[in-house]
Formats: C-alpha cells, sequence, structure tokens
C-alpha cells in the first residue's frame, strides 16, 4: 500500500466525514478543517511524489474549485462546498479529479433528489455528504 493511499484511509476520508456531520447537522463546514484538509494532501503529495507535486496539487485544487462555481453562483452550492472541493481536489492527479468531479455530480444530484423529496421547501442541502461519498469512491476506484 502506498503512502499516498493510507494518507488517504487516515487523513481524507475521516475529514470528509466529519466536513458531511457539520454540514448536515450545522450547515457549515469548518474553515480550518478545509485548511488542514489542503495543506495535508499537498505536504502528503510533496512526500510521495517529491517537492514538483505542489503545483500540480495546487493546480487540481483550483481547477476543482473553479469546476464548483458556476453551481455556487446559482446558489445551488454554498462556499463551504466549494471550499471542500477545493480542499478535496489536492489530493487527486488530474484522472482522479475527473473520477471524483463526476462522483460528486452523481451523488449530489441523488442526495438532491431525495433530500428535496423529504424536506420540500428546503434551502440548503448538505452537498458535504456528497462530497464524502464521492471522495470515499475515488479513493476505493483508485
Amino acid at each position: 500500500m502506498s503512502s499516498i493511499l493510507l494518507m488517504q484511509m487516515v487523513i481524507l476520508i475521516p475529514a470528509v466525514l466529519v466536513a458531511a456531520v457539520f454540514d448536515w447537522k450545522d450547515r457549515r463546514i469548518p474553515n480550518p478543517l478545509c485548511l488542514g484538509l489542503a495543506f495535508a494532501g499537498l505536504v502528503g503529495g510533496a512526500y510521495e511524489f517529491g517537492v514538483g507535486h505542489l503545483w500540480s496539487g495546487l493546480a487540481s485544487g483550483v481547477l476543482g474549485g473553479l469546476a464548483c462555481m458556476p453551481m455556487y453562483v446559482m446558489r445551488g452550492l454554498s462556499a463551504g462546498d466549494v471550499k471542500l472541493v477545493a480542499a478535496t481536489s489536492v489530493w487527486w492527479s488530474l484522472s482522479q479529479l475527473l473520477i471524483a468531479l463526476a462522483a460528486i455530480a452523481l451523488s449530489g444530484a441523488v442526495l438532491a433528489l431525495g433530500y428535496l423529496c423529504i424536506n420540500r421547501g428546503v434551502t440548503h442541502i448538505p452537498y458535504a455528504v456528497a462530497i464524502a461519498a464521492s471522495t470515499v469512491v475515488t479513493v476505493m476506484v483508485s
């Protein structure tokens, strides 16, 4: 087992599960959690693949955040959701990022449909649940 996979199982998955619980209960995702998650991903990538990987991780984080911006502008996602996607994106290579974003979109659609059927008139869907589910899937697939 590679050290990055071990770090994903020990740091990334528990952190996104904590973020999902915060989003579900409090409708917010703590900034220190997102910042720590991004920092751990960058440090872990640099440890595993070399310091040059910092740029790749930063690029993945920016791309992940930018991919969420249209939904943020249309108020489909909150700022915390965008920050969480950006923070988890630093853990992925470009091919893994595409898998993760597709998994976020699919699990988010299922979550939104189910949540809206149960809670009519709700204004906030705890999208960190979908982000957490897709993160677990991406770690297991890659």
